[in-house]
């Protein structure tokens, strides 16, 4: 099926830090007219770190849920920067670990009807600790977890967020497939 739609003209009714929103009109293959608003976002990673007796998961209030949701570390690409080198970053600030091996294993849309964000999820393992350097904004209780625990979690619904749970099932079935 290759049915494209052609865009027509494009506005940025708002711009923010992390998102910027577009409106595109567009001309539809039928030639009728509609518009669509985007979510523009340079994309993030999240890392399953992975130990023999866990993995790291943390502890976070999310103010869009309005409460502390359980999370596998993560964060934003800042411009320029290369996706394995943000997720080495975002770990080390995050939890404090270093990883002797970075490797990305599943990559996905967050909301491919609205969004072009992408988030890339790495596996890190060998870690070492050093000590966490967080950002001012953020508060992140940093957990090892069992892995058996985590996954519990996911099936209880204790985790409901969606990188969390691609990781973690993504770990499973990687896990599985030894």
């Amino acid at each position: 099926m290759q049915q494209f739609e052609k865009t027509l003209s494009s506005s940025h009714p708002f711009s923010g830090q992390l998102i910027r929103l577009r409106v595109d009109e567009v001309l539809l293959p039928n030639g009728r007219k509609t518009s669509r608003e985007i979510v523009e976002h340079g994309g993030a990673v999240a890392i399953i770190a992975l130990q023999s007796n866990g993995v790291l998961m943390e502890r976070q209030y999310r103010h869009a849920a309005g409460r502390v949701m359980w999370e596998i570390p993560a964060g934003t690409i800042e411009k320029g920067e290369e996706p394995k080198d943000c997720a080495i970053r975002e770990l080390r600030e995050e939890t404090g670990y270093e990883a002797k091996k970075m490797e990305e294993i599943i990559h996905f849309y967050v909301a491919v009807g609205y969004s072009t964000e992408v988030i890339r999820i790495f596996l890190a393992t060998g870690l070492k600790r050093h000590g966490a350097t967080l950002e001012e904004d953020e508060q992140i209780e940093t957990i090892l977890l069992p892995i058996g625990d985590a996954l519990r979690m996911v099936k209880g619904n204790e985790i409901e967020d969606a990188k969390t749970i691609i990781g973690l099932l993504s770990l499973r079935d990687r896990l599985n497939d030894r």
